[in-house]
């Protein structure tokens, strides 16, 4: 006879999953039934159970708690997880690894749920002993309970309860120390993984991050299933989940090389990856610390957290110290940025700090830790709201539907996991910014027109004096007003251009040196030569060759 337990905080379930059913005729004994996790777990600690039902959502203690918590005691029990939601599938999948089956507590029927109880196997257990009914039959009570007590007391030091104490305890001093490691304050976790080798790499595991951010259920079937298959890899010890990362620890033996031990390492880290893509519909990030003595596991750690970080620049994967190429900016290129970045905003040079943006995120070398990107988007869009306060004295409440979603900007960029979802960001925030100035400035048309004027005229001669009186200004004025409003001089402008047209026609057309000259205003292509080397830091000659 197998005892079950039902634990479900709604009394209608309670009833229903008592009455469903004849237990005893079909081998199995309803032996506690109740209303929380808190009350299931108390009776778990001085009473044998077989089989567990259980919610999910309850108050307090939820059904993913009860099942760690259970597990603990008892790593014989079944569980079958009663189901209310309506993406059940997806959840079934996402709990596959963790619990024997998934049941809709509201459609289900008594059939199946035989089905999937009679389908649930116990150690020791033989096919014979089943009914032809399929239930339990002539196993008798005094079979099962001693064998259940075997499994009770198989840990009668206590020995799993420290192991999980001191687990915790490393967890969280080897994220306030570095330096932390291994030593006579762990002696039940130094002696389990001291037996399978002396050097081990530390093993972080998150969710690729997304804007949306992953629910407190996801969070649990993913710790749930990492744990199972931590549990049954070969060196694999699974220290638990802090602060949303899951930890861990690889131990290689001192019998086995170096390049094995990495072959293997590989080769677990893609079963998880593939288990949670296939299970989850979930990225996984893995990050793996160096080779270190136990007593170095806080340094390994360090850089697992490190090497997790390239999923920003390169998307889910298992990342190894010895790939990461990332640092923090130093002083000096931070304040080129907050100087180059602030000058551009100053100028409303919108398009050309995104591309400036767009290339450095691109770019192979520096690679920079995410957080620099983060402080950096910050920083900017503190600059683009002193723009807006400074200059056009706007009142913060009658622009904040003009940003959206967007709104704080200062914040945005902390919702950015990847550098794509940062240079969208980035697009979406200059794109907005551009709209609020341009209707909080429409004395700003003037400008709009001289850069027209230029760009349907950059194949003549162009004087400032013509397109002063374009635009109805005098000449001082309108040189002296282009300059504040840009930050470049109107014959720079109108240089840049030309030469962007001459580099167009390059990449573009057949044409000659000469004739792409004189179709960007320069009749005289000697001089055209020395304005375009002067403009973009290499010859005509140099730039043809790259193109």
């Amino acid at each position: 006879m197998r005892n079950v337990m039902i634990v479900d905080d709604e009394a209608l379930v309670r009833i229903g999953l008592q009455s469903i059913i004849d237990w005893e005729s079909r081998g199995y004994r309803v032996a506690g039934v109740f209303k929380n996790g808190e009350e299931a777990l108390a009776a778990a600690r001085g009473q044998s159970f077989d089989i567990v039902l259980t919610d999910i959502r309850m108050p307090g203690m939820d059904g993913f708690e009860l099942i760690r918590e259970l597990k603990r005691i008892d790593t014989g029990m079944k569980f079958i997880v009663l189901s209310s939601y309506s993406d059940f599938e997806y959840t079934r999948q996402a709990i596959r690894e963790g619990v024997s089956d998934y049941i809709s507590k509201y459609a289900m029927e008594p059939v199946e749920l035989l089905k999937v109880l009679d389908a649930l196997s116990f150690p020791g257990e033989r096919g014979s002993e089943r009914s032809g009914a399929g239930g339990i039959g002539a196993a008798s009570e005094a079979e099962s309970g001693p064998g259940r007590d075997a499994r009770r007391v198989k840990d009668p030091d206590h020995s799993g309860k420290r192991l999980a104490e001191e687990k915790t305890k490393l967890l969280h001093a080897t994220g306030e120390d570095e330096g932390f490691g291994l030593d006579e304050q762990f002696p039940a976790l130094r002696d389990r993984l001291s037996a399978w080798g002396t050097e081990a790499r530390w093993i972080v595991l998150y969710p690729m991050p997304r804007e949306s951010g992953y629910s407190l259920t996801e969070r649990k079937a993913i710790a749930l299933q990492t744990e199972e298959i931590f549990s049954r890899l070969d060196g694999l010890e699974y220290f638990g989940e802090l602060d949303g990362r899951l930890h861990g620890i690889c131990v290689f033996g001192d019998e086995e090389p170096a390049e094995d031990g990495i072959v293997r390492l590989h080769q677990q880290a893609e079963e998880l990856k593939a288990a949670w893509a296939k299970n989850l519909n979930i990225g996984l990030v893995a990050g793996i610390g160096s080779a270190r003595t136990l007593a170095e596991t806080g340094r390994s750690r360090k850089e697992a957290e490190q090497a997790a970080q390239l999923c920003f620049y390169s998307g889910p994967g298992a990342y190894f110290r010895e790939q990461s190429d990332l640092r923090a900016m130093t002083e000096q290129e931070w304040l080129d940025g907050y100087k180059r970045a602030k000058n551009e905003i100053e100028y409303l040079r919108f398009d050309e700090l995104e591309s400036d943006i767009r290339r450095r995120l691109n770019q192979s070398r520096p690679r920079y830790y995410p957080g620099e990107w983060l402080r950096a988007g910050e920083m900017i869009a503190t600059h683009l709201l002193n723009l807006l306060i400074e200059r056009y004295d706007v009142d913060m409440e009658s622009v904040r539907g003009s940003f959206g979603r967007l709104w704080p900007v200062n914040e945005a960029f902390r919702k950015a996991g990847t550098r794509k979802e940062f240079l969208v960001l980035s697009g979406e925030l200059f794109a907005r910014a551009k709209e609020v100035v341009a209707s909080l400035e429409p004395s700003r048309s003037w400008l709009v027109k001289a850069k027209e004027y230029v760009e349907a005229r950059f194949g003549e001669p162009i004087r400032l004096e013509d397109a002063a009186e374009h635009v109805s200004f005098s000449p001082s004025y309108f040189s002296q007003r282009f300059r504040q409003e840009t930050g470049e001089a109107f014959s720079d402008y109108v240089t840049r251009v030309r030469i962007r047209e001459a580099i167009r026609l390059y990449k573009e057309s057949d044409c000659t040196t000469e004739e792409i000259a004189a179709r960007v205003g320069y009749m005289n292509a000697n001089y055209f030569i020395k304005v375009f080397k002067r403009t973009t830091g290499q010859t005509v000659k140099q730039f043809k060759g790259k193109s």
